[in-house]
Protein backbone atom coordinates (compact mmCIF):
# COMPACT_ATOMS: atom_id res chain seq x y z
CA UNK A 1 0.00 0.00 0.00
CA UNK A 2 2.25 3.07 -1.60
CA UNK A 3 0.72 6.41 -1.35
CA UNK A 4 -1.47 7.76 -4.36
CA UNK A 5 0.06 10.36 -6.56
CA UNK A 6 -1.98 13.35 -5.43
CA UNK A 7 -0.69 12.26 -1.56
CA UNK A 8 3.06 12.66 -2.89
CA UNK A 9 2.64 15.76 -4.28
CA UNK A 10 0.94 17.27 -1.67
CA UNK A 11 3.46 16.44 0.49
CA UNK A 12 6.27 17.73 -1.46
CA UNK A 13 4.17 20.94 -1.33
CA UNK A 14 3.92 21.82 2.22
CA UNK A 15 8.35 20.52 2.17
CA UNK A 16 8.98 22.91 -0.29
CA UNK A 17 6.60 25.79 1.73
CA UNK A 18 8.10 24.74 5.01
CA UNK A 19 11.94 24.98 3.46
CA UNK A 20 11.01 28.59 1.56
CA UNK A 21 9.34 30.11 5.00
CA UNK A 22 12.68 28.60 7.20
CA UNK A 23 15.22 29.76 4.42
CA UNK A 24 13.30 33.63 4.66
CA UNK A 25 13.49 33.51 8.26
CA UNK A 26 16.87 32.84 8.72
CA UNK A 27 17.84 35.41 5.93
CA UNK A 28 15.98 38.16 7.43
CA UNK A 29 17.09 36.96 11.14
CA UNK A 30 21.11 37.12 10.14
CA UNK A 31 21.06 39.26 7.40
CA UNK A 32 18.46 41.78 8.25
CA UNK A 33 17.80 45.06 5.82
CA UNK A 34 20.01 48.13 6.23
CA UNK A 35 17.62 50.37 8.40
CA UNK A 36 16.06 47.86 10.21
CA UNK A 37 17.16 46.94 13.63
CA UNK A 38 17.10 43.62 15.88
CA UNK A 39 14.05 44.15 18.42
CA UNK A 40 15.46 45.42 21.71
CA UNK A 41 12.95 45.99 24.58
CA UNK A 42 12.20 49.11 25.98
CA UNK A 43 13.04 50.64 29.23
CA UNK A 44 10.75 50.01 31.14
CA UNK A 45 10.06 46.41 30.37
CA UNK A 46 14.57 46.18 31.14
CA UNK A 47 14.22 47.37 34.27
CA UNK A 48 11.03 45.28 34.88
CA UNK A 49 12.91 42.42 33.77
CA UNK A 50 15.90 43.33 36.07
CA UNK A 51 13.47 43.88 39.51
CA UNK A 52 11.84 40.14 38.68
CA UNK A 53 15.50 39.00 38.25
CA UNK A 54 16.77 40.69 41.74
CA UNK A 55 13.72 39.56 43.24
CA UNK A 56 13.82 36.24 41.96
CA UNK A 57 16.92 36.41 43.27
CA UNK A 58 16.63 37.28 47.00
CA UNK A 59 13.85 34.24 47.09
CA UNK A 60 16.37 31.80 46.16
CA UNK A 61 18.98 32.72 48.42
CA UNK A 62 15.83 32.33 51.30
CA UNK A 63 15.12 29.56 50.32
CA UNK A 64 18.66 28.23 50.17
CA UNK A 65 18.89 29.09 53.72
CA UNK A 66 15.63 27.50 54.90
CA UNK A 67 17.24 24.33 53.59
CA UNK A 68 20.81 23.93 53.86
CA UNK A 69 22.94 25.91 57.30
CA UNK A 70 26.16 26.29 55.32
CA UNK A 71 24.70 28.33 53.10
CA UNK A 72 23.98 30.88 55.72
CA UNK A 73 27.67 32.54 54.73
CA UNK A 74 27.63 35.89 53.85
CA UNK A 75 29.41 36.79 51.13
CA UNK A 76 32.59 39.28 50.58
CA UNK A 77 31.18 42.58 48.97
CA UNK A 78 32.58 41.48 45.78
CA UNK A 79 30.03 38.78 45.30
CA UNK A 80 28.04 38.82 42.51
CA UNK A 81 24.17 40.41 42.94
CA UNK A 82 22.32 40.52 39.88
CA UNK A 83 22.30 44.47 39.09
CA UNK A 84 19.02 47.08 38.94
CA UNK A 85 20.54 49.76 36.59
CA UNK A 86 19.38 49.85 33.34
CA UNK A 87 21.02 51.73 30.51
CA UNK A 88 18.00 53.53 28.05
CA UNK A 89 19.57 52.12 24.78
CA UNK A 90 16.51 53.70 23.03
CA UNK A 91 17.57 57.35 23.54
CA UNK A 92 21.22 57.13 23.96
CA UNK A 93 23.42 59.96 22.49
CA UNK A 94 24.87 58.71 19.20
CA UNK A 95 27.27 61.64 19.07
CA UNK A 96 25.91 62.72 15.67
CA UNK A 97 24.33 66.40 15.24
Amino acid sequence: MGLTNSAIIVIVLVACLAVTALGASLFKHYKPADRETPFSPGYEQKLYMAEVRAREFDAMTQECWARDPESRYVPPPTYYRPHNQIEDTNTRDTGSY
